[in-house]
């Protein structure tokens, strides 16, 4: 048995908490955090064949900064997004071809019921707080609304990602009965089975690993960890603990600097681009 098969009997055996254990995010301050993924804005559009008639279906559009440059591109975007916070982001900010949905990716298969309503179906930095075992039925769902010969364009943290972030957060974490490294960071060779289980081809597109050192300084870091990581760590505490959690790894912040004295962080991105059949 893979590691593969494993994952999809976990589906029929077990019911996710990830729907009741959703983090909760500032809109705002996550708005005032992203340049580091606005760095790579090109690098997922470009190899990403987008026309002016495309119909877009951006999974966990976030604040909406990255959904309004592929708006400038397609004929429409529809942004799916859990948090009202992030959503009200979003529309602040959206184009007039534009429009969204409120609900996690595990709903996307009830959200959107018609097959092949999208030529693109597209995440970004939102697959890695999906539980592993939720990702086949996601991925059948976007098989499922792409149009024959439409595309599934996704990054996220694949496995190696913040190594050096994760040693220190665990550490503090787990010392509280707290969890270690709650995110999905998959390896390429697992996701490669998933994806082509969910029927997609890879001809003409990729699945790869790609490390990246994004830079940052210790001001930068702190907006970083305090936007987008410690809610990973803290969702499952309570009050009392997640204050003790996020004091300590502020009282050694510093472990996070690397070897050179800078603050940029090694990232590992899963990067894919695959089609649905024609």
């Amino acid at each position: 048995m893979t590691c593969v098969d494993e994952i999809l009997i976990s589906i029929n055996e077990t019911k996710t908490g990830s729907l009741s254990r959703l983090p909760a995010w500032d809109g705002a301050l996550y708005a005032a955090n992203t340049g580091h993924h606005r760095v790579y804005d090109a690098a997922f559009l470009d190899p990403l064949p987008l026309t002016a008639t495309d119909v877009v279906l951006d999974l966990g559009c976030g604040s909406g900064d990255f959904t309004t440059v592929v708006a400038e591109r397609a004929r429409e975007v529809v942004g799916l997004e859990p948090q009202p916070s992030l959503l009200a982001e979003a529309r602040r900010r959206a184009r007039a071809n534009q429009r969204f949905v409120n609900g996690t990716v595990q709903e996307v298969g009830n959200l959107f019921p018609e097959d092949g309503q999208f030529d693109v179906v597209m995440t970004r930095a939102v697959l890695q707080w999906v539980p592993l075992a939720d990702h086949p039925p996601l991925l059948a769902d976007a098989f499922r609304l792409l149009r024959p010969g439409g595309r599934f364009r996704a990054e996220f943290g694949g496995a190696g990602n913040i190594a050096r972030a994760r040693r220190l957060l665990d550490e503090v974490s787990v010392a509280l009965g707290g969890p270690a490294s709650p995110w999905t960071f998959p390896d390429a060779g697992v996701y490669l089975e998933l994806v082509e289980r969910a029927g997609f081809d890879l001809g003409h597109g990729f699945l790869r690993l790609v490390p990246q050192r994004r830079s940052f300084d210790r001001a930068s870091l702190l907006g970083w960890f305090h936007s987008q990581i410690v809610q990973a760590y803290t969702v499952g505490m309570d009050a009392p603990t997640a204050e003790l959690f996020t004091g300590e790894v502020l009282a050694r912040f510093d472990e996070l600097a690397r070897w050179d004295g800078s603050f940029d962080q090694t990232y590992v991105r899963m990067d894919l681009l695959v089609r649905r059949p024609s």
